[in-house]
């Protein structure tokens, strides 16, 4: 041990008296290439380290911002469905209170028979029936006041309205001109909408609206059902007929009110 502390004793007297000089340069000569690769490796490892973790940081903040941004366009989404929700009750309610109509309130729950590819526009499902008062016969108005079909099939919390382009779906109707006109409406390739037993000698014009007449017993005068497109008339015929356009679209159908007697 004594040996040891005299040995390192003289080592450093001699570094500083400078005898130790030329090994020493030696020393730092050889070890300097080593040196300087373990301080590149190990300031790449911390360049590299750095980078990983500000990656991570970076992956961190933006998953935190991405489900921020879904947060916010869900809540959006959702005042927006409110709103129109709210828009479309006033306008019912506007309607119904100005002519003093009863009616019942419902939502669309479903579009189309599932059962049928021909009925998949023609028919919506809304969620009141038969211990609502519904049943079959009964007018189905949009906001707007416009007939959109009538009730066909009623059951406890549920009924089915075959819209105004159904085949099925026929309306006793009459068309506001002079003549006050009078004819059947159904509808024609789930398209479209036909008036027929037009009276030969009645003038139709493109462009008459098209009103329920108040014949039917639970269908009250005066919904729109829709605008005359077209007049088919042929001489040698006892009717005429009439191509109507709906004046709202089965897909806006959102909430619709049942018309009771």
């Amino acid at each position: 041990m004594l040996t040891i502390i005299a040995v390192m004793g003289l080592l450093i007297f001699f570094h500083f008296l400078g005898l130790l000089s030329p090994v020493e340069n030696a020393v730092i000569n050889l070890l300097n290439p080593m040196l300087s690769g373990f301080y590149s490796f190990s300031s790449n490892l911390r360049i590299k380290y750095n980078e990983q973790t500000s990656k991570l940081d970076s992956l961190e903040r933006a998953k935190e911002l991405e489900l921020r941004i879904n947060q916010l366009t869900e809540e959006n989404v959702r005042l927006k469905i409110i709103e129109e929700e709210n828009k479309i009750l006033r306008e019912h309610l506007r309607f119904l209170t100005a002519n003093r109509c009863k009616y019942i309130m419902s939502n669309v729950i479903s579009r189309g028979d599932i059962t049928s590819i021909t009925e998949q526009t023609e028919t919506i499902a809304i969620d009141k029936g038969i211990k609502d008062g519904v049943y079959a016969g009964l007018g189905v108005v949009s906001s707007k006041g416009i007939i959109i079909g009538k009730v066909i099939e009623a059951r406890d919390n549920i009924a089915k309205v075959y819209l105004t382009n159904n085949s099925k779906c026929k309306l006793a109707a009459a068309i506001l001109n002079q003549e006050k006109t009078s004819g059947i409406t159904a509808g024609e390739l789930s398209l479209t909408i036909k008036m027929e037993f037009i009276p030969q000698d009645e003038e139709v014009k493109v462009g008459d609206i098209v009103i329920t007449s108040g014949l039917e017993q639970f269908i009250p005068r005066g919904l729109v059902i829709g605008r005359v497109t077209e007049v088919y008339r042929e001489s040698n015929e006892l009717w005429q007929s009439a191509r109507l356009s709906s004046m709202i679209d089965p897909n806006d159908l959102i909430i619709v009110s049942v018309l009771l007697p």
